[in-house]
């Protein structure tokens, strides 16, 4: 198969998959509609600009569409692609028990307000993990933030390995793609979020918690009360369909390639 042909057969799929009308397309990247019909049928290969403009818009890289490879992004990038997933774990809390499972995670963009236009330059970009009512979960949250047997710590490193996504990584500047990419933290606990000591026990149940990363061996106590204006929007999140949410998404990364390449 040639590059022409793989280069159109990938520009294709992904013009279905998106949903994407070609005019729409075609505003986007500076080309016509009748250009774009030309590439998806492989009658010609866009120029560097178009062919870069392409890549951009898709958030893939350029030799993902001439078929040169078949991953289409770069591993920082794929938690974008998974704005709700699950992640396995295994930790290792004592000589005698090691726990394993898997935990839900929701990645996503705050919605402040659904009547408004979805811009999202003004929104800021959370990462929560959700802890079901299972045994495993609940025995994994218990060992995190109430006895301190694993170092959230280590943890949230963990975690931030496998989902690609470097929220472990200190704050380099405005400047500094990396940081672009760093999230607030939420924990969200099925069977509610325990009051730390010092914190009065409200009446309502709270199932959700901000999550500060720690320094050394500090320990980690969530507070709910930090937290009790962010679950309509992550309610507001997960409401959305789908493609919704991964056209928002994909329009925070490209805008960060855009800015800090």
């Amino acid at each position: 198969m040639s590059i022409k042909e793989r280069f159109s057969n990938r520009l294709s799929m992904l013009v279905k998959d998106f949903e994407i009308q070609k005019k729409e397309l075609a505003n986007e990247i500076g080309v016509s509609a009748v250009t774009i019909t030309k590439y998806t049928n492989g009658v010609t290969m866009p120029s560097f600009e178009a062919l870069s403009n392409l890549a951009a818009y898709f958030n893939v890289t350029v030799d993902y569409l001439l078929g040169r490879t078949e991953e289409p992004f770069l591993r920082e990038d794929s938690v974008y692609f998974a704005p709700i997933g699950r992640i396995p774990y295994s930790f290792k809390i004592s000589d005698s028990e090691e726990l394993s499972g898997e935990l839900e995670y929701i990645f996503g963009l705050t919605v402040w307000n659904m009547e408004l236009p979805r811009d999202e330059t003004a929104l800021h970009q959370f990462l929560c993990f959700k802890f079901s009512s299972e045994a495993n979960n609940q025995r994994l949250y218990d060992c995190l933030f109430l006895t301190d047997e694993l170092n959230v710590g280590y943890f949230l490193y963990t975690m931030s390995k496998m989902l690609g996504l470097p929220f472990m990584d200190e704050y380099q500047g405005p400047l500094s793609k990396r940081s672009q990419y760093l999230a607030n933290l939420l924990v969200w606990n099925e069977n509610g979020i325990k009051a730390p000591k010092d914190v009065v026990e409200l009446q309502k149940n709270n199932y959700l918690a901000t999550l500060a990363i720690p320094t050394a061996n500090e320990r980690v106590r969530l507070d709910y009360t930090l937290t009790c204006g962010a679950e309509p929007h992550l309610q507001a999140w997960l409401k959305m369909r789908e493609n919704e949410r991964r056209t928002l998404l994909m329009r925070r990364l490209r805008r960060i390639k855009t800015n800090f390449r």
